[in-house]
């Protein structure tokens, strides 16, 4: 699992408040392609996410790394969220997402559900 705050955006709170959350159940937070993680969760609060994310799963895909699941978290207007999906974000979690909710979705995904 690798958490990442792509782009100038400084605010890291969230993020570190998940990884901790998914370090706790169990799960590696480590370094993406050359760790070969499992998931890589996003997060945003500069509204970039529209062109951040895409081009995370874009240049997953493009190394041959297109397997590893993409997640989002931040400020994310709920009209971007089926938009995210479509470019290849598996979920989009946004404030308030209670902590058990995100594990959740990373234990059924580990799963294969």
């Amino acid at each position: 699992m690798l958490i990442a705050k792509p782009g100038l955006d400084g605010h890291d709170r969230g993020a570190k408040v998940v990884a901790r959350a998914l370090r706790d159940a169990g799960m590696e937070v480590e370094a993406a392609i050359q760790e070969d993680v499992d998931a890589i969760g996003l997060s945003s609060l500069s509204g970039a996410h529209m062109t951040l994310f895409p081009e995370v799963v874009r240049l997953l895909k493009k190394r041959k790394s297109g397997d590893i699941v993409v997640v989002g978290g931040g400020i994310i207007p709920e009209d971007d969220v089926p938009k995210l999906k479509r470019a290849g974000v598996k979920a989009v979690f946004g404030p308030g997402t209670p902590l058990s909710v995100i594990v959740s979705f990373f234990e059924k995904a580990d799963k294969g559900a």
